[in-house]
């Protein structure tokens, strides 16, 4: 039986999990393209042929080092801070081994191959094993979303969008419990 199949509710959370990551990719290409003057085709083939996040964040970062105040580029910063942590959730829930346990029926198991591969007594594996319940695979989503949300609020304020009328989203960005930490 399909690892799925144990339990079809949280598989499809941890799908839709992923998938909302893609959202937050369109908005990080979305906003170099920006930051570039627009939506030009060398642009986004350049920024698509960079392979690891971390050099395509960093090139959004060189391009707003010189196009963005530094005030709207440390607002950036805090954003891709965030979708940073975000991302390595997705990445253990596209690139981690998935299990399923009977004694946790209400969950879906996951572990790092690498870990798998070298580990051979029970008690060493269990203790590399994450668990991630419904809560879990829905606050992934929630952040995804809500960064998605932050990058079109940070489109607003470089556009010098009606909406931002004396810095309100400005500053409803600036008070974001995520970049206060920061």
């Amino acid at each position: 039986m399909p690892l799925f199949d144990k339990n079809p509710a949280l598989g499809l959370l941890a799908m839709e999990a992923i998938a909302s990551w893609s959202n937050v990719e369109n908005f990080l290409l979305g906003l170099y393209l920006e930051l570039l003057g627009g939506a030009g085709d060398r642009a986004a083939i350049a920024y698509l042929a960079i392979e690891t996040q971390s050099a395509k964040t960093q090139a959004i970062n060189a391009v707003a080092r010189s196009v963005l105040s530094d005030e709207h580029s440390r607002l950036l910063a805090a954003i891709l801070a965030v979708a940073k942590t975000s991302q390595k959730s997705r990445d253990k829930l596209a690139h981690h081994v998935w299990g399923f346990s009977p004694d946790l029926p209400a969950a879906l198991l996951l572990i790092d191959p690498r870990v798998a591969a070298r580990e051979t007594e029970p008690e060493e594996y269990r203790k590399h094993v994450m668990v991630y319940r419904e809560l879990d695979f829905r606050e992934i989503i929630d952040l995804n979303n809500r960064i998605c949300g932050w990058g079109l609020d940070l489109r607003f304020i470089l556009m010098g969008h009606v909406a931002n009328g004396n810095g309100a989203i400005y500053d409803a960005l600036c008070a974001e419990p995520e970049f206060e930490k920061g």
